[in-house]
């Protein structure tokens, strides 16, 4: 099998499975989004290239120099996109709540809960990691961060307090948080509850999925925090398209939140 054919197979096998996936995670989630469509939009490019590979011969392009051209536009996105994924996959190591000594918050940023109220996997994990934080630093305030979706029946805030006083936090070291709807909202309206002083250093602990650490880190500062990440694992089946989404969020967050 010569190399053009090779490639041709691996790129249609390799594009079956984004395309599988995102069939799979969207029955999962019920829902559409970036994360869910993108592996499949990938998917199909990758059997477009192989199909190409395999029947025509002829470049699409037919001036070389715009070949040359996308080419290496093609690698310098690679490389970005390398780059911030490392980034993304290494912050949570080095920012991790061990390093942050004493603080007198923990913050819980909400990722969505079901029609029923019912927390979802993801929010699941972050709730639990905060338990576990807790039990080990009594002292802290906890703040549970999230506004109310289009399709969620009350704030995620008051869904993530009733699992947590359901696991056995006392309700008065609860704080609400039921405004944000995004993660710039959830520090900046996080830091208006707790009734910080302008240009006030807060230093805290903050919980959410490892995939979302670099980015919430980020913005945490931008909001006056020096903020030390307990990250949440996500659950395998959405693992690869909450990564390949983050990196179009981070790109964005970095660009205009503000």
């Amino acid at each position: 099998m010569d190399k053009k054919r090779l490639f041709s197979v691996l790129f249609t096998v390799l594009g079956a499975l984004l395309i599988l996936d995102s069939v799979f995670t969207w029955y999962y989630v019920r829902n559409v989004n970036l994360g869910i469509v993108l592996p499949g939009l990938i998917g199909l490019v990758l059997i477009a290239a192989a199909f190409k590979m395999a029947f025509v011969e002829r470049p699409v392009l037919k001036s070389k120099r715009l070949r040359t051209l996308l080419r290496v536009i093609l690698i310098v996105c690679l490389a970005i996109f390398v780059l911030v994924e490392g980034l993304i996959i290494a912050d949570p190591l080095l920012h991790r709540a061990e390093l942050a000594g004493k603080v007198d918050y923990l913050l819980v940023l909400g990722c969505g809960i079901w029609p029923d109220g019912r927390p979802t996997l993801s929010l699941i994990n972050r709730l639990d990691e905060a338990v576990a934080y807790y039990r080990a630093n009594p002292h802290v305030t906890i703040i549970v961060s999230g506004g109310q979706g289009a399709d969620e029946p009350m704030p995620e805030a008051d869904a993530m307090a009733k699992y947590l006083i359901d696991a056995g936090i006392p309700e008065d070291a609860i704080l609400r948080e039921t405004r944000s709807t995004s993660t710039m909202e959830n520090f900046r309206y996080s830091r208006a509850l707790i009734g910080a002083e302008p240009g006030e250093t807060v230093r805290l602990v903050f919980v959410t999925s490892d995939f979302h650490v670099l980015r919430a880190r980020i913005l945490a500062k931008r909001n006056g925090f020096e903020a030390y990440a307990i990250p949440a694992p996500t659950p395998s089946v959405i693992v690869l398209n909450s990564y390949l989404r983050e990196f179009f969020a981070f790109i964005k967050s970095m660009l205009l939140d503000h």
